[in-house]
């Protein structure tokens, strides 16, 4: 949603049924949301330079409550603490896939 003055106004729509986090996140560098789900894999949105959020990774980490960075030395990690389960930890990797 996105503030006009007097009004908010639709500018994205996310999927986020069965989520109870939906968690803003930098990452090296990077502005990412985490939408977490009970029922769904979890999902990881990059928020572009125009300001959407585009879809990227699902997580498996099941009934996710929380998401946190955690920079160690020049490794950057997310870490999924879980309702159900084991917290799950992923390393942030950038891929350059240019020519």
């Amino acid at each position: 949603m996105r503030w006009e003055g007097s009004m908010f106004r639709e500018v994205q729509q996310v999927p986020a049924r069965g989520s109870l986090v939906f968690q803003p996140l930098l990452l090296a560098g990077q502005r990412y949301v985490l939408l977490g789900n009970d029922f769904a894999p979890s999902r990881v949105f990059r928020l572009s330079a125009g300001g959407r959020l585009e879809p990227g990774q699902e997580l498996a980490a099941p009934a996710p409550r929380v998401f946190v960075a955690l920079a160690a030395g020049r490794q950057h990690f997310l870490l999924a603490t879980s309702f159900k389960g084991a917290m799950q930890i992923y390393a942030h990797v950038t891929e350059d896939i240019g020519t």
